[in-house]
């Protein structure tokens, strides 16, 4: 029996549909598993609480935090955003409870995380950001907690960061050097472990690119739940020129904004920018929008890699700037790159002819991600012994 390590419960679209197509890769493979139940991270440490967070305002990761303090108190001052925002919830929570195999319960603590870790012959470390700086602190993800006999494996992790801070490079490279196999999701993130540990470990799919396009259809309803022709906007960072710039194709192309506002935090100026500001979607929905959608804008990873499978007129814009702590731009570049489609990253210089004379060969993109798929799901069963 395996577990898998995922976000599964975390509401993001990218984090519950990655961790889905973790369980469909196992499935595939014949492999026995479980999703393994949690509570916050930073519940199973060995260090003080006061340590870990002074650690994160080291590096300056309080960005998810803030956001979330956003949304909370706009929630209090804004109670048809509070109405809207539990409904998504409630999308959220649909898929998390009924989508996953996992574990009867959260361990309550570190000493009944390692007794349960007894239960089973190895763990899967999954995709997203689950190396981060903070993650690394916490150890549950790096998995602390897991005997050095029990099989352990990383698959399409991401680190999100360039570099390991200074005062973290010795317990990086003791928890990598416990690993029976690594395989990541970045190059960049390839370069850390070998800087680290001499190790040289390979670049891997995401594992919603492991399921075709076709393949994702199972979850979603087959017609469009919006009529006729859109603009989708997933926006999750706030910078006004990358709206401004969504106007002017509304001018241009005569096409309604379609967009999902307000959920790493919450943004004043983006009420009133969307034609139909949507909020009755969960990670099935956000898949059918992005399949139906004319053009797809996003700051976002995952909504990058499913404009990709379904073949969208998509731009990608740089959610940090490139001097901004902990920034994650990598994640992106590092996809384009994979599948030829750097053109389809968005800079300030660029307007709106400049986008819409982007030409893509898809039947390119598809043989690269066909190799990539055979690579990366061989890379599975060996580290898995099926």
């Amino acid at each position: 029996m395996i577990g898998l390590l995922t976000c599964f419960e975390h509401h993001n679209y990218g984090s519950m549909l990655q961790a889905y197509a973790t369980e469909i890769a196992m499935e595939k493979l014949g492999v026995e598993y479980k999703t393994i139940k949690k509570r916050r991270s930073r519940d199973y440490m060995k260090q003080p609480l006061w340590l870990y967070m002074m650690k994160k305002l080291l590096v300056l990761d309080y960005r998810l935090w803030w956001g979330k303090q956003k949304i909370k108190r706009a929630k209090k001052q804004n109670p048809t955003f509070a109405e809207n925002a539990k409904l998504r919830e409630s999308y959220f929570n649909d898929f998390s409870s009924t989508m996953f195999h996992t574990t009867d319960f959260a361990p309550k603590d570190r000493t009944s995380l390692e007794q349960m870790a007894l239960e089973f012959d190895g763990f899967l470390v999954g995709s997203d950001q689950l190396w981060r700086t903070d993650s690394i602190e916490h150890g549950f993800t790096t998995m602390e907690w897991v005997p050095d006999d029990k099989l352990k494996v990383a698959y399409s992790t991401s680190m999100g960061v360039t570099k390991v801070p200074c005062w973290q490079r010795k317990k990086a490279r003791r928890f990598m050097n416990r690993f029976h196999h690594i395989a990541l999701r970045e190059q960049s993130a390839c370069d850390i472990v070998k800087d680290l540990t001499g190790r040289e470990v390979p670049v891997v799919l995401d594992p919603t690119l492991l399921l075709t396009a076709e393949e994702w259809l199972s979850i979603q309803q087959p017609d469009p739940i919006l009529k006729g022709d859109y603009i989708l906007v997933y926006l999750l960072g706030n910078n006004p020129w990358q709206r401004d710039l969504i106007k002017e194709m509304k001018k241009r192309t005569g096409l309604k904004i379609v967009a999902l506002q307000h959920l790493d935090e919450y943004i004043p100026s983006d009420e009133g920018f969307a034609d139909e500001a949507l909020y009755a979607v969960g990670p099935k929905e956000w898949l059918n929008l992005i399949r139906h959608a004319r053009y797809v804008f996003t700051d976002s990873f995952h909504c990058s890699v499913f404009s990709i499978l379904y073949h969208k007129e998509f731009f990608s814009f740089n959610r940090f700037s490139a001097t901004q702590s902990q920034n994650t731009n990598t994640r992106i570049d590092n996809l384009l790159s994979l599948t030829g489609l750097l053109s389809r990253r968005v800079n300030r210089t660029m307007s709106i002819d400049d986008l819409l004379t982007i030409s893509s060969d898809f039947s390119d993109v598809e043989k690269r991600l066909e190799e990539k798929r055979l690579f990366s799901m061989n890379y599975l069963k060996q580290a898995l012994n099926k």
